[in-house]
């Protein structure tokens, strides 16, 4: 299992101080602004919102920025999970989670911008707005070219949400162009064909934005922030802007005497594969744009934060020391475990939950039009998760499973006082997970079980490896309770009786099935998540003559998020896997095997030599449950997890915990 631990190390610059305009961070550790689409679509926060950032306050971070990609200029320049800064109804709780978060130390400060061509008019049935008609190759809607008249109206809306903010309380704004919102439109060559006084040079090109940040500066007191949010390189040529190009624009903006502070990151909106580098993920270098920050730092002004994948304290101290930053933005990290902060002053870095860059929950969810929530921490969506209170009868639990799902039962009831016997029929614990984490792209899928080993060793649950769940096994240990996570079998299709090799994909990540330059392996896959794709790279890698998947759905990888589909594609890309979209594998008249394409007669013969690995053929495993009920009706028995039925790691830890919390 490839893991990064966490070093514990002199943290004496990330818990300093910082002045930013006439106000003080308590330390450099900033939450991020994003979105997380728990509005229901009405653009009106609710107690969840307050709740979730006064959580992470209490946890200890410095900064609190809220709502990514709020929006300023009504429904047109919005996407979804955006909250509306424009409409007064967001006042009451506005004012409500300023007071919260100041009274554990953090300032708040919200996230301000409008979307341009990034929107989306299917739900407002309002044309969305940019400065030419060029559409985005991600959402692909073509806008309407803004007329010279309606531009102030915008500028003005910016200046009235930081008014509204600070009269509720706050400390600040971050108008953002990042991600290929409105201002970053308005700057590119690329994307403004404009002739009039917002296009053409590059003071043309500026002049939006330069009227936004002195709109907004004169809208509110000196003692409010104002921050500037943008890429520092956009891992494209599609806008016509490179590093040097953001540098010159960033210090142009510097000049005004404006800004307080300027956050740095990379990728933008315009094409996939940019777009996943704005929420970099596990193929993405650890601090990938620290580098982009610092040389960004030499020629600014202000305090420079960094956001892209500082993962732990010991990483953030060290961006610090090497001036790639003021501050560093360490969201996901916050999102997996709110207390990171105050665990790290404290040096209890084993107890911090990792985040494991999966973007599975959070930000994958949001592009899919989906409430975001955290795979590896459940409390982040449901907050009756967050505080486990001690059992009021302790008990004897024993799990049978050694996964996620069984682990957290484990952790959670070991932490409310129970006994907690843990049987794994292997000699490692983790599941399936153990196996995933082997991929090369996945370097830190693994952390999160690791974490879970130490805490079981922690809280002095007894785990007992290489002991099968047998039924004589759990009742001789004569338990109170017993959960059974005891995960999902393959199944086999009628195909399955191939002339042909079929092995499971965690045989081949195991290494109990060889690949050699001669082999060709077929992926079949019905799952269509990140899991195929990953099976396939692992296969090339490992030196296989022909890698193809095919699957009955529309595309490869059909339900996976944009955030994870441009890196994954690339790497299948780059190891000349097939892609073979709209294949049924099917028997024929005469016994043989072939992949048969769904709209027409052509069909290909699977050979003789190739392997074969089907993916998402499984059911839950719960042969065990109905033994255990017919030796003692009256056992308190439970499944959970995939043993319930097949889905994905945020289910497996998230029954895992609430199940736990209920013993």
């Amino acid at each position: 299992m490839n893991n990064h631990q966490i070093v514990q190390t002199d943290l004496k610059t990330l818990f300093s101080p910082l002045k930013i305009g006439r106000k003080e961070a308590k330390n450099r550790i900033v939450s991020t602004a994003h979105a997380v689409g728990w509005d229901n679509g009405t653009g009106i926060i609710n107690e969840r919102h307050v709740k979730y950032h006064e959580r992470k306050a209490a946890g200890g971070a410095g900064i609190i920025m809220t709502f990514g990609s709020a929006s300023v200029y009504e429904e047109s320049a919005a996407s979804y999970g955006s909250v509306s800064l424009w409409n007064e109804k967001n006042e009451p709780l506005l004012k409500d989670l300023a007071d919260r978060v100041h009274a554990h130390g953090a300032l708040i400060l919200s996230q301000a911008t409008h979307m341009g061509r990034r929107a989306d008019s299917s739900i407002s049935g309002r044309p969305i707005q940019a400065p030419s008609a060029i559409p985005e190759e991600v959402h692909r809607e073509i806008p309407h070219v803004l007329r010279t008249e309606e531009i102030p109206p915008i500028v003005e809306s910016f200046a009235e949400a930081a008014a509204r903010l600070e009269r509720c309380g706050w400390d600040g704004i971050e108008i953002t162009s990042f991600a290929g919102h409105l201002i970053e439109q308005f700057w590119s060559p690329a994307l403004n064909h404009r002739t009039d006084k917002y296009g053409g040079d590059f003071a043309g090109r500026m002049r939006f934005s330069i009227e936004v940040i002195q709109a907004v500066r004169e809208a509110v007191s000196s003692d409010f922030i104002i921050g500037c949010r943008m890429t520092g390189d956009p891992k494209t040529d599609t806008l016509g802007l490179d590093h040097e190009d953001m540098l010159e624009i960033a210090r142009t903006l510097d000049e005004l005497g404006c800004i307080d502070m300027f956050g740095i990151s990379g990728g933008t909106g315009a094409t996939y594969s940019a777009q996943a580098a704005v929420v970099p993920g596990d193929t993405f270098a650890r601090g990938t744009f620290n580098h982009v920050s610092g040389k960004m730092k030499e020629h600014l002004s202000v305090p420079v934060l960094v956001a892209g994948r500082n993962l732990d304290p010991s990483q953030a101290e060290k961006a610090l020391t090497n001036e790639d930053c003021d501050l560093v933005g360490m969201t996901r990290a916050i999102i997996a475990d709110p207390d990171m902060p105050h665990l790290a002053q404290k040096g209890e870095f084993s107890r911090i939950r990792p985040c494991i860059a999966c973007t599975e929950g959070c930000i994958g969810r949001l592009y899919m039009g989906m409430p975001v929530l955290c795979t590896v921490n459940p409390a982040m969506a449901d907050d009756s998760l967050d505080h486990l209170t001690p059992a009021h009868h302790p008990r004897k639990i024993v799990i049978v499973g050694g996964g996620p799902a069984g682990m957290e039962v484990a952790r959670v009831s070991a932490i409310r006082g129970h006994e907690v016997h843990l049987l794994e029929s292997t000699d490692k614990l983790g599941g399936k997970v153990y196996f995933a984490a082997m991929a090369s792209e996945r370097p830190h899928y693994g952390r999160h079980i690791k974490w879970l080993e130490q805490e079981l060793e922690r809280l002095g649950a007894n785990v007992h490896l290489n002991k099968k769940g047998t039924a004589h096994n759990v009742l001789d240990l004569n338990p109170d309770a017993v959960v059974l996570a005891t995960g999902s079998n393959s199944t086999f299709l009628e195909a399955a009786d191939l002339n042909t090799r079929y092995v499971m994909d965690v045989e081949l990540l195991d290494g109990k099935v060889s690949i050699n330059a001669n082999s060709k392996v077929l992926i079949y896959d019905r799952e269509g998540k990140f899991r195929g794709g990953s099976v396939a790279n692992f296969a090339a890698e490992a030196g296989a003559s022909q890698v193809e998947i095919a699957t009955p759905s529309w595309s490869v990888s059909e339900d996976l998020d944009e955030m994870q589909k441009p890196e994954l594609f690339r790497l299948l890309s780059e190891k000349k896997v097939t892609l073979s979209p709209n294949k049924n594998l099917v028997k024929t008249k005469e016994g043989n095997h072939v992949l048969e394409d769904k709209w027409t007669d052509t069909k290909r013969s699977i050979e003789k030599d190739e392997m074969i690995i089907l993916i998402g053929y499984e059911e839950g495993d719960n042969s065990l449950f109905n033994q255990l009920k017919s030796s003692v009706s009256d056992l308190d028995v439970q499944l959970i997890g995939d043993a319930v039925s097949p889905r994905r790691l945020n289910d497996a830890i998230s029954e895992g915990v609430r199940v736990g919390s209920l013993l």
